[in-house]
């Protein structure tokens, strides 16, 4: 009987030991589920653009297969406080990454505490001072190009070209505005370009700083808008004051109302360079190759596309907040 006793022993014994071990395939995902959510942390949508990041990040962790709460979380915030409170949370719910849009600079400090918990960090179209695993962004300086580029050829390397300067918005504007005016320099020195200045990235404003415009300008051939927002206000602006003059306004960004002008206006040639919030895709794929174990580059810079009546349409999406 005791014989018997000790059989049963050894056999209880040696099957908890193959119950303990398992593939490493099984132990990686008992792993990977003890991992809290890719956590994404971007402003509230006080414009357009950052009110569509929600939209573009819900679709992105849904085709990853990311349940909500569990696989991921999306948190806005209207302010700098705001949103290191919210790190903070993300950090404390062990998020297995986080992807940050930052206010601000000033949002840095708060961003390496993010490195410290050794929790990977995808910044998203602003940088932060200090350390992170992988950048994402556009590329303002290239839709400055672009634009060039478009209005350079389409003018035949001859005209003038009123440049709209949008200081409030900082690195931004100066980025895009460099890009476009070295590229006329280089490539198309015979065309005149006039600076106006507009107060922010908004219908009013493009609609204020263009009457103001025409009124002084007799004569334009282009306007070099860098957001699609107060290009709807300078189209508006051309029309009331019947101008036939101008045949073409650019605009930078991708929003669905300006794409909409494009596709119906007739008398004027609208286009835009796009800077499209669907970017935050790329960063989300980003953290979850991250997580997965993958290697990924350090910097990901996603270069405009021109998108004018020829390709307008293939663009539009009528759920798209922007």
């Amino acid at each position: 009987m005791k014989k018997i006793l000790g059989i049963v022993l050894s056999l209880v014994l040696t099957m908890s030991v193959f119950a303990g071990c398992s593939p490493s395939g099984t132990s990686s995902t008992s792993s990977s589920s003890s991992k809290g959510p890719i956590a994404i942390v971007v402003p509230s949508g006080d414009h357009g653009w950052t009110a569509a990041l929600s939209y573009y990040a819900q679709q992105k962790c849904k085709d990853l297969g990311l349940a909500e709460g569990t696989g991921y979380k999306i948190v806005t915030s209207s302010n700098v406080n705001e949103q290191a409170n919210q790190i903070d949370e993300m950090i404390s719910l062990k998020a297995s990454a986080i992807v940050l849009l930052p206010h601000t600079d000033e949002v840095s400090v708060a961003a390496q505490k993010i490195v410290t918990a050794k929790i990977p960090l995808i910044v998203f179209d602003r940088k932060v001072t200090g350390t992170y695993n992988a950048y994402v962004a556009g590329d303002n300086k290239g839709m400055g190009v672009a634009t060039a580029d478009y209005l350079g050829e389409k003018l035949g390397g001859k005209g003038t070209i009123a440049v709209v300067n949008t200081p409030s918005v900082g690195s931004v504007n100066v980025d895009r505005i460099a890009g476009f005016k070295e590229e006329m320099a280089a490539k198309y020195p015979n065309i005149k370009l006039i600076d106006q200045t507009e107060d922010g990235y908004t219908q009013q404003a493009g609609l204020k700083m263009a009457t103001d415009m025409l009124v002084a300008n007799k004569s334009i051939d282009a306007v070099y808008s860098t957001d699609d927002e107060p290009s709807l206000g300078i189209l508006q602006a051309i029309k009331d004051a019947k101008r036939t003059d101008i045949k073409y306004v650019s605009g930078g960004g991708g929003a669905q109302a300006y794409y909409q002008k494009i596709q119906s206006e007739t008398a004027i040639t609208l286009f835009t360079a796009t800077y499209s919030p669907a970017m935050i895709k790329d960063a989300i794929q980003v953290a979850s190759d991250i997580v997965a174990g993958k290697s990924v580059n350090k910097e990901t810079i996603i270069p405009p596309t021109i998108v004018d009546k020829s390709n307008v349409a293939q663009n539009i999406d009528a759920n798209s907040p922007y």
